[in-house]
């Protein structure tokens, strides 16, 4: 079993990897909500998911929601750190990932090659969206921690995490019953301009 990364790092908290799963499966599971027609597929829910969590992340380190949640590349290979350490993120498979976010070292991340003290220590981090191999199975998050020669050192797993969004927080006004309206004939011209004369 591989320790968890706040054995390397201790910006590396669980709580602090909690709020990052949670809030790319957040976008992930809002993507797929949103997604459902039948000219959507995985390609236009991948694009969507990535540019959403992307965006979200960056929205809450602009607002400097968390002290230790900071961006220092914004585009679209975006790398951000959590305390001291940069991180990426990917929908990927973490037992056999393919996509260059997980496989490669950004350029942002290259500097942290040298604060490590080993070349046993991990030195690159990504999040993993595993969305799981079959239908059936819940996306969770995996968070992988790749030495210099990209052997994994650590890993931390974020399990099953859904959220749930209440769509109308208003409470429903209770039912009121009406009367039947007072239905008369249609007056004619004539009569309605007769009528408005005696007014």
């Amino acid at each position: 079993m591989l320790p968890q990364p706040i054995h390397y790092h201790s910006d590396l908290t669980h709580e602090r990897l909690s709020i990052v799963a949670e809030l790319l499966l957040d976008e992930h599971y809002k993507t797929l909500d949103d997604l459902s027609s039948e000219t959507d597929d995985n390609y236009t829910r991948g694009c969507t998911a990535f540019g959403r969590q992307k965006n979200r992340i960056k929205r809450l380190a602009l607002a400097k929601t968390y002290p230790w949640l900071q961006i220092i590349n914004s585009a679209n290979d975006l790398v951000f750190t959590i305390g001291s350490v940069p991180c990426r993120f990917s929908s990927d498979d973490p037992n056999s990932p393919k996509k260059k976010a997980v496989l490669m070292a950004n350029r942002y991340q290259m500097s942290f090659f040298d604060d490590v003290d080993s070349d046993e220590e991990p030195c690159r981090y990504c999040f993993i969206i595993d969305q799981g191999i079959n239908d059936d199975a819940e996306p969770s998050v995996v968070f992988l921690g790749f030495d210099a020669t990209d052997v994994v050192r650590c890993q931390w797993e974020s399990g099953v995490i859904r959220t749930f969004h209440s769509v109308n927080t208003v409470a429903v006004p209770e039912a009121v019953e009406i009367g039947k309206p007072a239905v008369k004939p249609k007056k004619s011209v004539a009569e309605s301009a007769d009528e408005a004369n005696r007014l």
